[in-house]
């Protein structure tokens, strides 16, 4: 019995550091309206400028971090000949909520921001435009309707304007700061080598940690990805340091007695 005591201590112990350092990634395998016709990404022969490979999120306290993977990192300005305000296309902002209801199925092809998940919040960017990054806020967006399920959103085609050119079409990409209400929590963003990382405060919104939905697309939505991620949620140092050296006390019952018995 003893023995088995001093087992599950190691085991125990290590398994709660383990836990404690592991992190949740959604790969992205979300095409959203295909109207397009091309699938998941939209691009050129050779060029995966706008890929999204993935995203992860954090909680440590109230403090939340999410990263995106995607080649998109550092292009923000490109193509300014295509979009409205010939300034390139921008990075979008980062839609959250609790739970994510999409429209459809699969790849959910037929989920555009009018008939999919309603976003309860935004974390809206202060210069879109900068490749190192910057601050932000997050915005509370409003009830949506059976025919408009996110009215606060500001579309792919409210920053693209091109005949030429192709773009997925009706996908949410930044807050219309003008509808929304700004929350007191703000936060920081930053641009690194293929990814960006957002953190911001989430204290006093309404959100599960343990069911968030993510969605994030640039100016143009020629990547997006969106999905559930049940965010990781680290334990106090104290607490992880504390079940480490139970599982390091464990594993040296073990070898003594082990040692006692071969003498």
């Amino acid at each position: 019995m003893k023995m088995k005591v001093a087992k599950w201590m190691a085991a125990l112990g290590l398994m709660a550091v383990a836990a404690s350092a592991s992190a949740t990634m959604v790969n992205d395998t979300y095409h959203g309206g295909n109207g397009h016709g091309y699938g998941d990404v939209i691009s050129g022969a050779g060029v995966t400028t706008f890929n999204i490979d993935g995203m992860q999120g954090s909680l440590s306290g109230t403090q939340l971090t999410v990263i995106i993977y995607t080649n998109f990192a550092g292009h923000a300005g490109v193509d300014p000949q295509w979009t409205r305000n010939h300034t390139g296309i921008g990075y979008g902002d980062l839609f959250i909520s609790t739970g994510w209801t999409p429209h459809g199925s699969g790849t959910y092809d037929s989920d555009n921001a009018a008939n999919g998940n309603h976003w309860t919040y935004a974390f809206s960017l202060d210069n879109p435009l900068d490749n190192t990054g910057g601050n932000g806020t997050v915005y509370a967006l409003g009830a949506g309707s059976a025919g408009n399920h996110n009215p606060d959103a500001l579309l792919t085609d409210h920053f693209m304007d091109c005949s030429n050119c192709r773009y997925r079409n009706g996908q949410a990409v930044a807050v219309n700061t003008s509808r929304a209400s700004a929350t007191n929590n703000t936060g920081s963003w930053n641009v690194g080598n293929g990814f960006l990382s957002f953190t911001f405060d989430t204290a006093g919104l309404d959100l599960n940690p343990a069911s968030f939905g993510f969605h994030w697309t640039m100016y143009c939505g020629n990547d997006v990805i969106e999905g559930l991620d049940p965010v990781t949620v680290p334990e106090p140092k104290s607490i992880s340091i504390f079940m480490l050296g139970i599982g390091l006390i464990g594993l040296g019952v073990m070898r003594r007695r082990r040692a006692a018995r071969q003498r």
